[in-house]
């Protein structure tokens, strides 16, 4: 059985939020444990204190880390309460420390690792996608996949795709985690054309490929502005799940830029998958 893993702010959740969860784990044939964590140096202390313009800083900690620990404790309960009345058996591992270290060094043991799009552990204005997601996209050392609060049937597939290494291994891993139990759904391959090359790199492999792991597949060359169209995938279509490839640790892995990549995650109503080779 896959290890899925999900992370939960201890201090910030939703139950739509454990469902998706475990509904995506579920779909991978996997276990799920949720990592539950606190970031417990955040700058919700720090900027308590320097808000208070109080000199007695150590009192102001004291009691912010009370009243967190006091929170904490209160949503495991209420995750725990959740997760029985609904019939979820899930592990809960409590990680208080610094959330992007924890969840990065389990990442390394894990299967596959979920994460709702706007997750953060700043009380300060965040960026969109969130820093903490964008960091964990990056260096997470299995397949990730964000996905909205809430979570639709899902109905359709997409794999982005133009023929590099990085959109094809994604393929590949999401196949290799998920095919048993979306062969029979409909996949649509959505091809990049660059440079102005409209045949699909490696077409007959990689139909091939596909032919092997599901029932119904479909070819769709997007031109011009291709980030455009696979925002409209993602903005309007609640029952699908997306396949995008690299989040680019260098600019050779990078299936879109940034600032493309960044606008899909941001705008996203559906889960979206990204690993790195």
């Amino acid at each position: 059985m896959k290890k899925i893993l999900a992370t939960v702010d201890a201090l910030h959740f939703s139950e739509h939020e454990l469902k998706s969860y475990k509904y995506i784990a579920d779909k991978a044939r996997g276990a799920l444990t949720i990592l539950f964590l606190e970031n417990i140096a955040g700058e919700a202390i720090q900027y308590a204190a320097l808000e208070s313009g109080a000199l007695d800083y150590e009192g102001i900690f004291a009691e912010s880390m009370k009243e967190r620990k006091e929170k904490s404790l209160e949503n495991k309960k209420r995750l725990q309460n959740f997760c029985r009345d609904s019939g979820m058996d899930v592990t809960l591992r409590e990680l208080p420390g610094v959330p992007l270290a924890e969840a990065l060094e389990e990442s390394r043991f894990a299967d596959l690792l979920l994460i709702r799009n706007d997750t953060t552990f700043s009380v300060l204005q965040d960026t969109n996608p969130t820093r903490f997601v964008k960091d964990l996209l990056v260096e997470a050392q299995c397949p990730v996949m964000v996905v909205p609060e809430t979570t639709h049937y899902i109905r359709e597939i997409y794999f982005a795709y133009n023929g590099t290494f990085s959109s094809t291994f994604a393929i590949r891993q999401f196949t290799q985690l998920f095919a048993d139990a979306f062969s029979e759904i409909p996949v649509k391959v959505v091809y990049i054309a660059e440079n102005g090359e409209k045949k699909i790199p490696n077409g007959k492999l990689i139909k091939e490929y596909l032919n092997h792991h599901y029932e119904e597949v479909t070819y769709h060359t997007l031109e011009g502005k291709p980030t455009a169209e696979l925002l409209a995938i993602t903005l309007h279509n609640t029952n699908g799940i997306i396949s995008l490839g690299a989040y680019g640790r260098s600019r050779a892995s990078r299936f879109f830029h940034h600032s493309d990549a960044d606008s899909i995650l941001r705008t996203a109503n559906i889960p979206i998958f990204i690993t790195h080779p």
